[in-house]
């Protein structure tokens, strides 16, 4: 039910976001409650406040969800105000056609989820008060490394994105990995900077400082994207074994040149690493602890895999790939979800298999993701956080 909307009030706006103008944003002075202003970023892109209001015993309550604009959505700023539910720590807002999340952890903020339909994505949103200046949409740092990799004779300089704990450090290292640019037709999809904000704090709140590199020529990074195409550009990835593996070697030695550097800064230690990775970046985690393992603790896998299986040669490079990944001593997390459009549920299965058969020691875990799209797993917070949770605990960090 819609109780109000920007049509029969008037606006005030907050950095692009418009709220009604007689709203209070006044957060919680404890962290039990949800009452007041929280802001963030849906998909790391689509600006977003929550404003909760009239919270009573009984878990009811009202909640103002409020937005930018973002052309490539194709949608303009707006406000509804919604009726919302608390039950222990998490506040369901029931908006029309879609279904929000917001599950608030210890470390203070809201981790939130959006569902309408299979479409999927998540959010951090921060405490935001009228003291503020503007609101808190992000506590990424958005940097460049130059490495010793040239190209053409030119070093090649790597946009990192980076989210760290409170304080100077050092801390130890956990690298997420992007995946692929779908079927790689569409160049400017490759131009866009990965982040994943509930990978992120999951592993920041648990000590870690996250860093998401973007490889050769994607985001800001230099260099040309090239991880196995056609010769034909225009015909996206290509599906031949030895031109597929010769792209995830290209990815490995991007990944090999960025945690070089990533080693050289005051705020990293020197433990060991951990990796994880979404989609080709699960799988590139995967492969590269089993190239280099004395580097690496652990790996978190997330839907992994290098070409989907409507690929014909796609088991073939997959299971090249993981069996490389069985060098790895130590124990992996893979992580699948239900209904995932590239990856069944028996192909990774069979791969699973394939990399437990070379000896790869590791744990697989099938979840049944909200919106029956499971290639969004990583999006589901609160389904994969326990699991990857008693893995870390698991680990020897050093």
């Amino acid at each position: 039910m819609l109780l109000a909307s920007t049509s029969n009030a008037q606006t005030r706006d907050y950095d692009g976001v418009p709220l009604p103008e007689a709203v209070k944003l006044v957060t919680a002075p404890d962290r039990d409650g949800f009452a007041g202003a929280w802001s963030g970023l849906w998909g790391h892109q689509l600006k977003h406040i929550l404003v909760v209001e009239n919270v009573q015993t009984d878990g009811t309550a009202e909640a103002i969800y409020a937005y930018g604009d973002l052309v490539s959505w194709g949608i303009t700023r707006d406000w509804q105000r919604y009726p919302a539910q608390i039950e222990g720590d998490t506040l369901t807002v029931m908006g029309n056609g879609f279904v929000a999340n917001y599950e608030i952890l210890p470390s203070d903020v809201l981790m939130a989820n959006f569902q309408a339909g299979r479409a999927f994505s998540q959010a951090v949103l921060h405490p935001f008060n009228q003291s503020m200046s503007k609101p808190k949409w992000t506590s990424a740092k958005f940097e460049k490394i130059t490495t010793e990799l040239s190209e053409n004779g030119k070093p090649i300089t790597f946009e990192i994105v980076i989210f760290k704990p409170d304080g100077a450090g050092p801390y130890p290292l956990a690298i997420v990995n992007h995946g692929s640019t779908g079927d790689g037709k569409n160049m400017a999809v490759a131009k866009l900077t990965f982040v994943d904000t509930a990978i992120a704090q999951f592993l920041v709140d648990r000590g870690y400082i996250a860093v998401f590199p973007q490889r050769r020529g994607r985001g800001k990074s230099d260099g040309l994207y090239d991880e196995g195409f056609d010769k034909d550009r225009t015909i996206g990835y290509s599906c031949d074994t030895g031109t597929s593996l010769a792209g995830a070697e290209r990815a490995i030695t991007d990944l090999g040149h960025i945690v070089k550097a990533l080693k050289k800064r005051p705020d990293i230690s020197s433990d060991s690493i951990l990796l994880s990775g979404v989609s080709r970046g699960g799988i590139l985690s995967m492969a590269y602890a089993g190239r280099y393992p004395s580097q690496v603790s652990g790996v978190i896998n997330f839907v992994g895999g290098w070409m989907g299986e409507g690929c014909p040669n796609g088991a073939k490079i997959n299971d090249a790939l993981f069996i490389q990944a069985a060098e790895f001593p130590n124990k992996t997390l893979s992580l699948y979800g239900e209904n995932d459009p590239l990856y069944s549920i028996a192909h990774t299965t069979e791969r699973f298999q394939t990399f437990e058969a070379k000896g790869g020691q590791g744990t697989y875990v099938v979840i049944d993701v909200p919106g029956g799209n499971g290639h969004a797993l990583s999006a589901a917070h609160n389904l994969w956080a326990p699991i990857a949770d008693a893995y870390l605990d698991s680990l020897d960090r050093r």
